[in-house]
Formats: structure tokens, C-alpha cells, sequence
């Protein structure tokens, strides 16, 4: 499956998701995503059973690695081979993708595990499953994985509409295969009729002209627009030696980076792009490209237009967000609920507490999720850029207007959610045509004198206070209450503190080996002690700024900004002798429990068993009271308040820097509570 993933996250890039499934280790709840690829037609029955109908479903086809062909043509004529697979299909169907390409000198005979007659031979082929080749094989060709083939990833780009922007990188990678293939593979390549239907498919939507040469200048292969360039209609008629100013047998076989220059062929002037294709650390072949030099201004707009579309998008989801706290658990299950309605929704909250985040997640879990996802800030952008990206102009309308005019951003984020991030900011002009879109659901561009209406939903978001800007007459009253009807406060760090251990988690898993990585005890409690005027985006910073600093996989608070770590140091003097509520955690666990479990915990810790089971807590506790029904309530309700954190697995639990503090404070108090 991850062979899979890799090749469609090549072709597709990182801004569409892509998750795996597998039957055999089990698919938990139902698969509900805009596209559902199924690997192979024998899994289609069974995988139908996990798909919800609202799903596109594709059944991929697939292809063989040509560029390993030439191992099997060497196969002596009339040799009994082997084609071991994991199933009888796979095996099967791999057979009859080497017939069909017209490799028929040997004997082919499918294998697979508790396959009840065998054929005897010497030779086997496999794709990637060596481990199930019989012993007696003396000689093994392992052709590599599958791939999906080309056809299927053309619809795949199809139905995302990314074909323009991707089809070239889509028909090189496919023409280095034939590239990297001899001579001799190709001409057994190019008599089948489905290979070449395969690859012109792709290469023929292409503006360019694409042509293919091995390292003697020999073409292998070329496109239609290739062919029309040079006035040919075959590869064998193509002469390279009419492009002006370059001698192409100099460049054959010689080792050179990307060439890139404007040429002459035929009176038009091209620009030509060469890429060396490189095998085992020697030029194969070379890549060429045709582009019209007439076409490259419009390319331009076009490759602006898809770089705006690849914003348009929501990556984050609800459980992206960490929250453990009642005050963070409270504003993600009020946003989960407010998400089902279309109505605005106002997101209020300090800078970096995560209302872009929120947002995202909103949309994902609303009706318009398979629509946009358009994010505007209005404190990034002046007031007359910000009205023509927002709502758009006609052709002409001013000086410097681009012809044709532009969409503005209501209107592409039409059948989808707009979030309007910052509205604060916004000019008391901007707000006006503001309350216009979000009375009527339509929009005017400047210049024009046709509405355009709109299906959208509104998001805002503000660090200010809109009351406030509302008393000083800098906000308008009717945009205000339009903007506030479903209102949601994002929670600053300070007031869930509980999550900082978390978040610290999670912010050091995104960086390499991040998870490996240590803080000090000292240094965690001067980042709970901090109160974090500049919220998460504030704490991502600190953490990534040690991170890049330490020496080690302990980050001790030596590597602490020094700014943090004084003030953590006055908070610090201010602490009462305890520093904790302890009468809130007796209304929840009895302290004598507290007290037995954290010991036991932070004696484990200072041995260097920072994670344990609660199986072994228990066997370590098995002369108390506390039985591993009890450890376990207890535990959810230490983790509740910070003093410990669980983790799923058998990574087990660990004591926080607070629950240490607990038990040392507790023992140089002497508390008296039955301890």
C-alpha cells in the first residue's frame, strides 16, 4: 500500500490527502472520502462493503516496472518460469500483463502460497515478493511492485481537474521508463497497441512537444505536437539537426545538468528544455520539451490561477485539535455543532490560539465541505488590493486591471466556506460592501454592473475587541451582528495550561526525530509557569528554537529563551508552598491515592523508567489498597489534572513535571491526610 501512496502523492502533491486502507489488517468504521481508489479488481466486492455511497469509487489498473523487462527477454526461449505472487489473481494477472506485452518466448505459470500443483523451473519472476519464491529456484528476476497504471492516473487527475498542471510531469516519469528500457524492450514495447494508446493518452493533451532519446541520439519515442514541430509523421522522420544552434550529438551520452534555452525550428522560435535521465549514476537518455514561445504569457496566468486554487483548501479537522481541557473540550463540541448550520459564525479569540484552525475544522465537518475553503487575512493587505481580491473587476475597470478582469475571492469560494480572518481590520469602505454580500449573497465587481450571486459560508475571525470598535464608531453596529451570529471563544493558553503537555507532544512529533527528543523537568515547568501572551504560535516558536539549539535528545532550560525562563523565575517566588489547589483534587481522588500512585510513578521515573504499563503500576502497588480497576479510574482522573499523562499502546503513563512537584511538595509540608 505505501508503494501506492508514494507514487499518487509524486503525481498528485502534498495538497491532496491521501490515506490507506487495508482489508487484510482490518478497516474500522466506514471510508468516506471524495475518491475511493481500490487497488485490484479481486478486492472489489469485499472493499464495497466499507465504501459510503456519497464516495467516487475507481478500481486501479495496473502496470509492470518496464524499465526490468529486458531481465526476462534475456530468458532463455522455451524456459518453464514461475510468477510468484501473494493470491492466485495477483500472480494470475501479472501473467497476462507480460503476454500482453508481448512476451511470449517462455513458458509463464502462476504461484502462490498453498497453490496445490506447481510447475517444476528454473527460473521465477516476482514483483517484490522474493520471500515466497520456491527453494529450488536457482534463478529469480524481481521486477519490483506494480504501479498504477497511466490511464488510471489520468482519471484519477481528471476528476480533480488537475490535468493541465500535471500532465507533463505525468508523461516524463512514464517516458523515462521507456528510456530507461533497451533498445530491444522498446520495439517489443511499441508493437502493443494498449502501451501506446497508454501513453498517448497523456502525452498528446499536452501543449508541448515531448520527445524521448536514448544516450546514441536515437528518438524513442515523441508526441503528436513533437511530430507537427518538425513537419514528421514518424519518430524515424524527425531530424533534431535543424534546431537552430544546437548540435544535439554533442550532448548525446555526455553527463550535463538541465539545459535550458530559446531555439529556432522550422521559423518558430521554442523554448527548449532538456533533462538527462540518469540510471546507476550514467546518462540513459534525454527528456525534451517544445514550448511555443507565444504560449508562455498565458502559462503564466494560468499557473497563477492554479497556485490560488492550491489555497483553497481545508487541511485540518477537528481531531487535528488538542484540547483536554473543559474549557477547550467545550469550545471543539460547540464548534462540532454550529458547524451542521450555513448561518455565519464568528470566531473571537487571542492571536495564535488557533482560530484558522478552528475554522478549517468547521468546514470539513459542514455541508460545503467538498466546496472551497478560501482564507483572506485583512491585516496583510492594503484596502484597494484587498477590494479587487475580494470582490473581484471587470476588464479595464482601472489602470493596471489585467485583461479579461478577475474572480474575486467570494466567487471563488462560491458553493464553499470563505473565512475572513482579522475582520477588525477591515476599512469602514471594505465593511459597507461586506454587509452587501452577507444580506444578499451576492457580489458586484468593481467596474461592473452585473450581480453575481453566490452560494457561500462565512467565517470570520478577530483578535479584537469588535465592541469596543463598534462604541469607538470604527466598526459598523448592523456588520457586527450580522458577523456574531453564531459566536465561538477560542480559549487563550494561559486558561488550559492542562494542554501544554500535550501540544508540546505534538509540536515536537512534526520536527525529525522530534519524538525522541526529551525535555528536562526543570524546563517543563518553566514552560507550564509561563503564561503565554502570543498563545500556540508563541510555544511552536520556543519549541522549534530549542529544538534547532540542542545538543542532545534532552533539552535542559539552559536552551529556554531567556526571556521565558525569567519570567517564569518571578511567577515562581509568588508560588504558595504547594502551588496547587489541593482541595480540587480531593474532591475528585482521595490524596492518599494521589500520593501512593504519583510516588510510585516518579520513583520508577528516577530509576529511567519514564513509561510505564498499568500493569505494572499495579505489581508495584499489589500491597495496597488499590486494585487495577481502582489505579485505572484514578489514573484518567490524574490525567485530567495534569498530573500524569496516558498514553495509548504500550507506551503506558508517564508523571508530568506538576505530579513530581505534587509528591515533593506533599512530603516537605508533612500534610496531614492520612498519607
Amino acid at each position: 500500500m505505501k508503494h501506492v501512496i508514494a507514487q499518487l502523492e509524486s503525481f498528485l502533491g502534498s495538497e491532496f490527502k491521501i490515506t490507506g486502507h487495508s482489508i487484510q489488517e482490518g478497516i474500522k468504521g466506514p471510508v468516506s472520502d471524495t475518491l475511493v481508489l481500490i487497488g485490484h479488481e479481486y478486492l472489489k466486492d469485499e472493499a464495497m462493503k466499507y465504501i459510503t455511497q456519497d464516495s467516487d469509487v475507481l478500481v486501479a489498473r495496473r502496470s509492470l516496472n518496464h524499465s526490468e523487462l529486458e531481465n526476462i527477454l534475456q530468458i532463455p526461449k522455451g524456459e518453464k518460469v514461475l510468477f510468484v505472487d501473494v493470491n492466485k489473481y495477483l500472480a494470475e494477472n501479472s501473467v497476462s500483463l507480460l503476454e500482453d506485452l508481448g512476451i511470449n518466448h517462455i513458458e509463464m505459470y502462476p504461484y502462490y502460497p498453498d497453490i496445490e500443483y506447481s510447475h517444476r523451473a528454473d527460473y521465477a519472476i516476482t514483483t517484490g515478493e522474493t520471500h515466497l519464491v520456491p527453494d529450488y529456484i536457482s534463478k529469480v528476476i524481481d521486477i519490483g511492485y506494480s504501479k498504477i497504471d497511466l490511464t488510471t492516473i489520468t482519471e484519477i487527475m481528471l476528476k480533480f481537474d488537475v490535468m493541465d498542471e500535471r500532465a507533463k510531469k505525468l508523461s516524463s516519469k512514464y517516458i523515462q521508463d521507456f528510456v530507461y528500457s533497451s533498445k530491444k524492450v522498446v520495439r517489443t514495447l511499441k508493437e502493443n497497441n494498449l502501451i501506446m494508446k497508454q501513453l498517448n493518452t497523456i502525452l498528446d493533451v499536452i501543449n508541448d512537444g515531448i520527445i524521448g532519446i536514448d544516450g546514441n541520439c536515437n528518438i524513442i519515442f515523441s508526441n503528436e505536437n513533437a511530430k507537427k514541430l518538425f513537419d514528421s509523421n514518424h519518430d524515424d522522420n524527425i531530424d533534431l539537426n535543424i534546431i537552430s544552434d544546437l548540435d544535439i550529438l554533442k550532448i548525446c551520452g555526455n553527463n550535463f545538468e538541465k539545459y535550458r534555452k530559446i531555439h529556432e525550428i522550422n521559423g518558430k522560435k521554442i523554448l527548449l528544455t532538456m533533462m538527462p535521465i540518469k540510471q546507476d549514476d550514467s546518462d540513459s537518455g534525454i527528456v525534451m520539451t517544445f514550448k511555443d514561445l507565444s504560449e508562455i504569457v498565458e502559462m503564466e496566468n494560468m499557473v497563477r490561477s492554479n497556485l490560488l486554487k492550491k489555497g483553497h483548501i481545508a487541511k485540518h479537522r477537528f481531531s487535528d485539535i488538542v484540547g483536554n481541557s473543559e474549557v477547550m473540550k467545550k469550545a471543539i463540541n460547540i464548534a462540532k455543532r454550529l458547524a451542521k448550520s450555513d448561518s455565519t459564525l464568528l470566531l473571537t479569540g487571542e492571536s495564535g490560539t488557533g482560530k484558522e484552525l478552528f475554522a478549517q475544522a468547521i468546514h470539513n465537518e459542514s455541508k460545503k465541505s467538498n466546496g472551497p475553503f478560501v482564507a483572506v487575512n485583512f491585516a496583510a493587505l492594503p484596502e484597494n488590493l484587498l477590494e479587487s481580491e475580494l470582490f473581484g473587476y471587470e476588464e479595464g475597470s482601472f489602470t493596471g486591471a489585467k485583461k479579461g478582469g478577475h474572480t474575486g475571492l467570494f466567487e471563488q469560494a462560491h458553493k464553499g466556506t470563505i473565512f475572513l480572518d482579522e475582520i477588525g481590520d477591515a476599512s469602514l469602505k471594505i465593511q459597507a460592501r461586506l454587509l452587501r454580500v452577507l444580506q444578499e449573497k451576492e457580489v458586484l465587481r468593481i467596474g461592473a454592473t452585473k450581480i453575481i450571486p453566490i452560494d457561500i459560508r462565512i467565517i470570520a475571525a478577530t483578535n479584537k475587541n469588535l465592541d469596543e470598535l463598534v462604541e469607538r464608531g470604527e466598526f459598523r453596529e448592523d456588520l457586527y451582528y450580522r458577523l456574531k451570529v453564531l459566536p465561538i471563544e477560542i480559549p487563550p493558553l494561559r486558561e488550559r495550561k492542562e494542554d501544554i503537555p500535550y501540544l508540546i507532544e505534538r509540536i515536537m512529533n512534526r520536527f525529525p526525530n522530534g519524538r525522541d527528543m526529551k525535555l528536562s523537568s526543570e524546563l517543563e515547568r518553566a514552560l507550564m509557569d509561563y503564561d503565554w501572551p502570543g498563545n500556540i504560535r508563541e510555544l511552536e516558536n520556543v519549541l522549534e528554537y530549542m529544538y534547532n539549539i540542542a545538543e542532545d535528545n534532552i533539552i535542559d532550560i539552559k536552551k529556554l529563551p531567556s526571556y521565558i525562563d525569567n519570567i517564569s523565575i518571578k511567577k515562581d517566588a509568588k508560588y504558595s508552598e504547594i502551588g496547587y489547589n489541593i482541595e480540587k483534587i480531593e474532591s475528585k481522588i482521595p490524596l492518599k491515592d494521589a500520593y501512593t500512585i504519583l510516588s510510585a510513578l516518579k520513583r520508577e521515573k528516577e530509576e529511567g523508567n519514564i513509561h510505564i504499563s498499568r500493569k505494572r503500576l499495579a505489581d508495584l502497588l499489589n500491597k495496597t489498597h488499590l486494585t487495577e480497576q481502582m489505579i485505572r479510574k484514578r489514573l484518567d482522573i490524574l490525567a485530567e489534572l495534569n498530573l500524569v499523562v496516558k498514553n495509548r499502546g504500550p507506551k503506558g503513563t508517564r508523571i508530568t513535571y506538576q505530579g513530581e512537584r505534587f509528591v515533593d511538595k506533599i512530603k516537605e509540608n508533612r500534610i496531614k491526610a492520612n498519607i
